[in-house]
């Protein structure tokens, strides 16, 4: 069960403020809604920044949202792709889904909903772990394995799998459009960064671990 999975993770994944995102954020947003809110650690921080001036968000794992129950406007606890239908239409500026798609078991259905509930203008920033890594293709082509992780891109709570374009494409739709998207950063002196500075770039869509995307609504 998925909710069984998520109470063995570390504190850590669900306490981390987003901060690689506020590029793709607005200077101001009036209300904010995370999927996947965590602690709301991420809607705090641009509370404090005065990025915006309401935050709510959804939690699947009650614990951890309880945490952030007491700092957000509204908090949902459950399944988001249950809650998303109960909410009402053209609320946000923003909507935040950090790390979040790949767990639904239909994130097409569900982008659209996120789009209903949306403002005209409004933006959806969304963070998609790529499945097209050297790690994972060479694991595929020379040992057959595809084996689940505890994290990363492999992580056993991950039903569904995207590369940059398909990832692309979950945000072309009647009512929204990518307005910009960009590689998640590489830590510093990592291998991945050595290798990609080395390669001039040419191999960076095979190291990426994850594709930030910034959507807008029509």
């Amino acid at each position: 069960m998925q909710l069984q999975a998520y109470s063995q993770k570390q504190a850590s994944y669900f306490n981390r403020a987003r901060l690689d995102i506020m590029s793709l954020f607005p200077a101001h947003a009036k209300a904010v809604l995370e999927i996947g809110c965590g602690n709301g650690a991420t809607l705090r921080h641009l509370l404090a920044e005065g990025r915006c001036s309401i935050i709510d968000g959804i939690e699947l794992t009650e614990s951890v949202a309880l945490e952030a129950k007491p700092h957000l406007r509204s908090t949902w606890i459950g399944d988001a792709e249950e809650i998303i239908f109960t909410l009402e239409e053209n609320q946000y500026e923003v909507i935040l889904c950090l790390d979040v798609l790949e767990h639904l078991v239909d994130p097409w259905k569900f982008v659209a909903q996120l789009s209903r509930v949306l403002k005209s203008g409004g933006i959806i920033i969304a963070s998609i772990p790529n499945l097209r890594t050297i790690k994972v293709i060479a694991n595929l082509t020379f040992l057959g394995s595809f084996t689940y992780a505890d994290q990363g891109i492999m992580d056993r709570t991950h039903l569904r799998f995207f590369t940059k374009k398909s990832a692309l494409q979950l945000f072309e739709t009647e009512t929204l459009s990518v307005d910009k998207w960009k590689y998640s950063p590489f830590a510093p002196w990592s291998k991945s960064a050595i290798v990609n500075a080395l390669s001039v770039g040419l191999v960076r869509d095979f190291l990426t671990e994850q594709y930030l995307v910034k959507a807008i609504k029509k």
